[in-house]
């Protein structure tokens, strides 16, 4: 699959939260992710900037960060990415075999984690797990559905 193929797939998948998703489709999505934040970020970046200065003189209200977020261009791009990473990510643990529930495991759960040094060491052992289960080949057939590499004749 190819980059403007999975991008495709990933928004056209937007909910499907069944079936199998490849190492090339979630890779070539990541990729997507990261270039869009890097532009958003760019353009976006005097607005965050005066924003957080803003916040600090007002007596750190968390809410007007918020909010400023969510308004700018990043916060565009990550509200409109973040539902097919989230699927697609349950896909990709799909295509290795593993229930989507992984995915609550590895990267919701370590988030809910009080600041203390091992439940932060345990966050980054859980990224590093999730890492290594997405760049793992997918298996043949599974329970999950046919290989979605496998070419139809």
């Amino acid at each position: 699959m190819n980059f403007f193929d999975s991008v495709v797939s990933a928004y056209r998948n937007f909910f499907n939260f069944s079936g199998r998703a490849s190492r090339s489709e979630f890779w070539w999505f990541f990729l997507f992710c990261i270039l869009l934040y890097l532009l958003t970020i760019s353009i976006s970046f005097e607005d965050l900037k005066s924003a957080l200065s803003l916040a600090q003189s007002k007596d750190n209200d968390p809410s007007e960060l918020v909010k400023v977020f969510f308004t700018s261009w990043i916060g565009m791009a990550f509200l409109i990415t973040f539902i097919p990473q989230i699927t697609l990510s349950v896909r990709r643990f799909h295509d290795i075999g593993k229930s989507g529930w992984w995915y609550v495991g590895l990267q919701i759960a370590p988030g809910l984690l009080p600041s203390i040094f091992i439940f932060e060491l345990l966050s980054l052992m859980a990224l590093f797990l999730f890492i290594f289960y997405m760049a793992n080949e997918g298996d043949e057939d599974n329970f999950y559905g046919p290989n979605p590499l496998r070419k139809e004749t």
